[in-house]
């Protein structure tokens, strides 16, 4: 459309014959303004706006956490980027994250320290919204504050490696088989769950729900949830392990036979007892726990393979 424009002027300003014709330009707002070809010396196409003088500072990818009123906090991934701009003498953060979403922030910068405000925006429930935000922390280490999602929602992006009971930490969703004596079974449950919970020193917390196995010599069994503690990361073996066995840890077992419960008590985990975690491929578990309970004569060995929720 533009050079047939521009063809048109220079046909009118290059015929002599054609200088007493006029030229109307037809506006969008239906309005339209009309010149004599003779008054027009040339057309100029200008830039819809000024270019900022825009300066890229700092881009970093990093990790993040979230809590809200609806959570803890929890590891999101490692991949949410950073960028610090200078545009026009103003300082600018933008956050992007493929889950939690875009933000800017016009920010001040002092010794490494960044704070600021700005706007989020989310996508929650199919429904994308922006909200008021707050940036605050170090340049490497800060989180973001979004009052009106989920009662309070807090952001903490960090540059650097994911210290491993982090990236470990979450809900697991699997199935658990288990051998007793060594070689009575595997009896399986084919639905169950673990959590794994972060502690500030790098051990982690494993919390194991309820767990059925039917038709074993004993009838049914159920055996109640209960919390491991502190188990430590070998940077070796990649693996969390613990011996848990003089804890004092107590596991509600039940037998069912016939539709009948057999046995029903409260059992303390012998000494050996032990477990073992094990990171595999992105987003997999296997978990080996070895134990003895109560004055059994066998052992019982029930290894969890699952996939974060």
């Amino acid at each position: 459309m533009k050079k047939l424009f521009t063809l048109a002027v220079i046909a009118i300003m290059n015929f002599p014959l054609l200088h007493a014709q006029s030229v109307r330009i037809n506006k969008a707002d239906g309005t339209s303004l009309s010149f004599k070809a003779s008054e027009i010396r040339n057309i100029e196409y200008l830039p819809a706006t000024e270019t900022a003088d825009t300066t890229v500072l700092h881009r970093f990818t990093g990790y993040i956490t979230v809590s809200s009123k609806q959570f803890t906090d929890t590891y999101f991934g490692d991949s949410a980027r950073i960028e610090v701009l200078e545009v026009n003498k103003k300082y600018f953060c933008r956050f992007h994250d493929g889950l939690w979403g875009d933000g800017e922030f016009e920010v001040t910068m002092n010794k490494g320290a960044v704070s600021g405000t700005g706007r989020m925006k989310l996508t929650r429930q199919g429904k994308t919204g922006e909200y008021d935000a707050s940036l605050e922390g170090a340049m490497t280490a800060f989180s973001i504050s979004i009052p009106e999602v989920m009662g309070g929602t807090v952001i903490k992006w960090t540059y650097g490696e994911v210290p491993p009971a982090l990236k470990a930490s979450g809900t697991y969703a699997g199935s658990n088989s288990m051998v007793i004596g060594g070689i009575m079974g595997p009896y399986e449950d084919a639905d169950c769950k673990y959590t794994i919970t972060a502690n500030a020193d790098g051990t982690v917390n494993l919390t194991a729900g309820e767990e059925q196995y039917g038709n074993t010599p004993m009838g049914d069994i159920v055996l109640g949830g209960y919390t491991v503690s502190n188990i430590a990361y070998d940077a070796e073996t990649k693996t969390f392990g613990r011996k848990y066995g003089s804890d004092g840890l107590q596991v509600h077992f039940k037998c069912i036979s016939n539709g009948e419960v057999t046995k029903e008590s409260d059992y303390a985990f012998q000494p050996d007892s032990k477990v073992v975690i094990s990171m595999e491929e992105e987003g997999k578990i296997k978990i080996v726990n070895s134990f003895t309970i109560g004055k059994m004569p066998f052992g019982i060995v029930a290894t969890f393979q699952g996939n974060k929720k």
